[in-house]
């Protein structure tokens, strides 16, 4: 099996490229890849970051892991893609520079289209031929915090069935079963799904990136590979998962400073205050509730981080259920 420029050889760690599309300058766009391969056979796991240029966890705690990560326990193959998305990476932006696309917003791509249609177009190529099973890395970017919990596609097939097994076994009691053109339309999770290839978002963190974050994002690869066995030991399983429906987005009316007054993870009940906009004379101009009872607080802006009308400050998702 080759992974872009990379031939996978049992027992070794190897680097290389996905090349994917060229620069305005005719250099070529070449995507890092991380592979290590066991002695043994078995299934390879693809996790990948960055498809929002800003959101830098995914991409340090994916090459920590595979700096850690020991071959001679391995069975099967690890290939790791810590940046998916060169140059909205360089420009510090969860969009592209060259055609202004969310790359998370137009997959399956299009081999025929401008350079973010064309770079999921091919990344989906890359995954059909390699991956067993897919985590998808995110976080809150450069403007706002999201806690530790994951998402899946729940279009009701075997396959979502087996992603939602995986799902809790990442050790977070808050799972997202999103459904529908709303909730993972144009993501790379629905393509991937369609490929019958098992696949979980993990989200975490934002801004600046702690240890705390990296520890969860790369304990989310160990438990993934303990679920698939390609690793020993067992991954956890919690007494309780709270799952939570398609989330409702609040965006602000008024430009200002953002001051929260809840926390990310939090539960809050329909007319609980989020927080408010504080203009530049210190004077509140909008008041920001929750709009939804039992609602779990899966995204909220920085304190103090400075807001434009119509900017998403927070994502609040209410809880479906509870159980095993």
């Amino acid at each position: 099996m080759k992974v872009g420029t990379v031939e996978v050889i049992k027992g070794e760690k190897k680097k290389g490229y996905i090349q994917v599309g060229t620069d305005t300058d005719g250099s070529p766009f070449l995507i890092p890849v991380l592979v290590a391969a066991g002695q043994e056979d078995g299934p390879t796991l693809w996790v990948h970051g960055c498809i929002h240029g800003e959101e830098y966890g995914g991409a340090a705690s994916i090459i920590r892991y595979f700096q850690e990560l020991d071959t001679n326990s391995l069975k099967g193959t690890f290939v790791g893609v810590p940046v998916v998305n060169l140059p909205s990476f360089k420009d510090r932006n969860r969009i592209s520079p060259l055609d202004g696309a969310n790359l998370n917003r137009i997959f399956p791509g299009d081999p025929n289209g401008s350079y973010s249609h064309r770079l999921a177009y091919e990344l989906i190529q890359v995954i059909r031929e390699t991956a067993d099973v897919v985590l998808d890395f995110h976080s809150g970017g450069i403007g706002a915090e999201v806690p530790y919990y994951v998402i899946i596609d729940d279009d009701k097939t075997e396959t979502a069935l087996k992603s939602m097994d995986l799902a809790k076994k990442l050790g977070s009691k808050f799972i997202w079963r999103s459904e529908g053109e709303s909730g993972t339309g144009g993501t790379i999770t629905a393509s991937v799904m369609d490929l019958n290839i098992p696949t979980v978002t993990v989200e975490c963190g934002g801004g600046n990136v702690t240890e705390q974050h990296e520890e969860l994002f790369k304990k989310s690869i160990k438990y993934a590979m303990q679920a698939y066995e390609m690793i020993p030991g067992e991954p956890p399983k919690l007494d309780e998962y709270l799952i939570v429906g398609n989330a409702s987005f609040v965006f602000t009316k008024e430009g200002g400073l953002f001051v929260p007054e809840c926390n990310v993870g939090d539960i809050l009940n329909k007319g609980d205050k989020i927080g408010s906009i504080m203009n530049l004379f210190g004077k509140v101009v909008e008041e920001i509730y929750c709009p939804e009872d039992n609602s779990y607080i899966a995204a909220l802006g920085h304190r103090y981080w400075p807001t434009e009308p119509g900017q998403l400050i927070t994502e609040s998702m209410p809880i479906e259920s509870r159980g095993k």
